[in-house]
């Protein structure tokens, strides 16, 4: 029966490097809300230049494909930041309705080792950057998932290929 993971963790913890691994297997779809923003407003669109109205537009698209996804059969990975519980709630209802599983995933990283994949980024720009102040900002904002969540964690200590292989395969 299919799921939805929520991936939740600060910026640069590592949720899409997990999510991308995760998907490897059939049936698994990855749905990234700066993916539906990029193509939205295109890929040099920065958060600074989008207004609330933009914001709504951007969520209701990715909240639709969940739910289109999850009634197609898939499992679906939401890489989204999903600081707090209450944007966590907002996503898992998607499941609820649907009457399937949600497990939330805290990708559980220090903010200076989160800190340091952020400067490393701005050498290599292998991601778009996130300035001081909103990367602050996300930390601040960063709700851990508590036991009603149904959460598993995955550290910065652990083995990415062995742990994919205990809770996915």
């Amino acid at each position: 029966m299919n799921k939805l993971y929520i991936l939740c963790g600060i910026p640069f913890s590592g949720k899409s490097t997990l999510a991308k691994e995760i998907i490897n297997r059939p049936e698994y779809i990855r749905i990234d809300l700066d993916d539906v923003k990029f193509d939205l407003y295109g890929s040099s669109v920065k958060d600074s230049d989008l207004k609330q109205k933009d914001w709504d537009i951007i969520y209701k698209k990715m909240y639709g494909m969940i739910e289109d996804f999850l009634k197609q059969g898939k499992f679906v990975v939401h890489d989204t930041g999903n600081f707090t519980k209450h944007e966590r709630r907002l996503v898992r209802q998607i499941a609820d309705k649907l009457k399937l599983q949600t497990i939330t995933i805290f990708v559980d990283v220090p903010k200076s080792i989160a800190y340091e994949r952020l400067m490393l980024n701005r050498t290599s720009k292998n991601r778009f950057d996130v300035n001081d102040e909103e990367f602050e900002s996300a930390v601040n904002e960063m709700e851990p998932p508590t036991k009603e969540e149904n959460f598993l964690v995955f550290n910065v200590e652990d083995d990415l290929n062995s742990w994919i292989h205990k809770y996915f395969d």
